[in-house]
């Protein structure tokens, strides 16, 4: 078999669980136009940000836990168990302790002898297992390891990954502090196939160990939380979205401009994206901006094969 025959037959398998960021799109409580039109159906539903991911199809691995993870397993055959009891789900890689990112474990609670492994910086897990939902998964049979931010570690012997320190705050619960620790990004690789994906749903501003690692990455999905910093003022929510952690991703110092300026990848997408952000408008301005640049919102199901 030829190089290029194998690789059709194995490959980095990752699929979008979810896309927008907590509440999804609509949001309960909103009637703004992206809520209205979701509500219409003339934009995509989106459930809260999450990803899974797999060098074989067999064994997955979570990246985040949305509190919508339930919905996100039916949706999704692979990540269905197979006989009575059971998950093929190994474990899950943990970017922030947001509760849209660690939602998932009070409706994960029934796994009676399942054990998961779970990464996450050791801030973000000094701060998720606080959660009484959350505390269960650091203790046996789960593992709970914390990472060594900027060195690699590898997933069922052909998953390289790296935990990349980026820019973030704590979560609000959390007193919303910049520390070191407090948002990871990962970057695997498929040591099998090279194929690479680079996942950086969160970041409160871009630094070089973030443009480093999407320089070459086959895909990558970068924080799409809001197009702009004074977005939420048009829904009577007067927070920036800088003093929430997340870097916007409109303007002359926005996260396009400066993803733009990397060598073009085909594969390149903004994801948690906020019910409020233009971009989720095919006919917007920004829409026009991201697609003309070479990326694309993320949408639930989305499945690329790297």
């Amino acid at each position: 078999m030829g190089a290029a025959a194998a690789r059709t037959r194995r490959a980095l398998i990752v699929r979008v669980l979810g896309s927008a960021a907590g509440g999804g799109v609509p949001q309960w409580n909103c009637a703004c136009a992206n809520c209205a039109a979701a509500r219409a159906g003339t934009q995509p539903r989106r459930s809260s940000s999450g990803f899974a991911v797999s060098g074989d199809g067999e064994r997955w691995w979570l990246v985040n836990l949305s509190p919508d993870i339930a919905q996100q397993i039916e949706s999704y055959a692979p990540l269905q168990p197979r006989a009575g009891r059971g998950t093929p789900i190994a474990g899950m890689l943990l970017t922030d302790a947001n509760v849209d990112h660690i939602g998932g474990f009070a409706v994960l609670r029934q796994t009676g002898d399942h054990a998961f492994a779970i990464y996450s910086s050791a801030l973000v897990r000094e701060i998720a297992i606080e959660q009484p939902a959350v505390a269960t998964f650091a203790r046996e049979p789960h593992a709970w390891r914390a990472v060594e931010l900027g060195t690699s570690f590898t997933l069922d012997a052909r998953l390289d990954v790296r935990a990349i320190a980026v820019g973030g705050l704590t979560p609000g619960y959390a007193g919303r502090r910049d520390v070191a620790g407090a948002v990871i990004a990962y970057r695997i690789t498929d040591t099998a196939t090279r194929g690479s994906v680079l996942f950086a749903p969160v970041f409160a501003r871009i630094d070089a160990p973030l443009l480093e690692a999407a320089r070459d990455a086959d895909a990558a999905f970068f924080d799409g939380s809001f197009w702009s910093d004074a977005e939420l003022s048009d829904v009577g929510v007067e927070k920036a979205a800088r003093s929430l952690g997340h870097e916007p991703v409109g303007g002359p110092d926005g996260s396009l401009a400066a993803f733009a300026r990397l060598p073009r990848a085909p594969q390149r997408f903004f994801a948690h994206l906020n019910n409020t952000n233009p971009m989720l408008d095919p006919s917007s301005d920004a829409a026009r901006a991201v697609a003309g640049a070479g990326f694309a919102p993320a949408e639930d199901g989305l499945e690329l094969r790297l």
